[in-house]
């Protein structure tokens, strides 16, 4: 198991990182090629570090939130940790209100506080953007490009 350490975070590693996530994406676009089936990338950034609390805190906040993640996941989906406070998900498209349902489920779970060790908690804002293929793009990089672009 691999950590990822920069002034704020030093977290072990339970998704994929972002070059193991590209590998796992350009698998799943080429079984959807095949398949015919539409993926969607959904790119997670949080309001970043808050800066009252400290790096224990912080990494505490992003284990739940790989948790909370892992949670709305289904066994076909792909969640990877980007940096920082970025996360991305790839999934196939199931039905037409497939993202609208995913995003909302996301978006009311993450919105949820996080109790930290102390006794405090803290309450992230989570925007989402999101990039289908292969009305977006036809490669990871491209949907990746287009989704962290649309965040909002």
């Amino acid at each position: 198991m691999s950590s990822v350490s920069s002034k704020y975070i030093d977290i072990p590693q339970t998704l994929p990182s972002a070059v193991e996530f590209e590998d796992l994406g350009e698998h799943l676009l080429c079984f959807s090629a095949r398949a015919h089936a539409k993926v969607v990338m959904l790119y997670i950034k949080f309001d970043g570090l808050v800066e009252s609390i400290n790096k224990k805190q912080n990494n505490l906040a992003l284990q739940a939130i790989t948790e909370r993640l892992l949670l709305r996941s289904r066994e076909s989906d792909i969640y990877a940790h980007i940096q920082g406070m970025e996360f991305a998900n790839l999934s196939i498209q199931t039905s037409e209100n497939h993202v609208a349902i995913v995003v909302e489920k996301l978006k009311n779970k993450l919105a949820e506080p996080i109790f930290l060790d102390d006794g405090s908690r803290i309450k992230l804002n989570a925007k989402i953007g999101i990039a289908e293929y292969p009305a977006n793009g036809s490669t990871h990089q491209d949907l990746l490009y287009v989704a962290s672009r649309d965040v909002h």
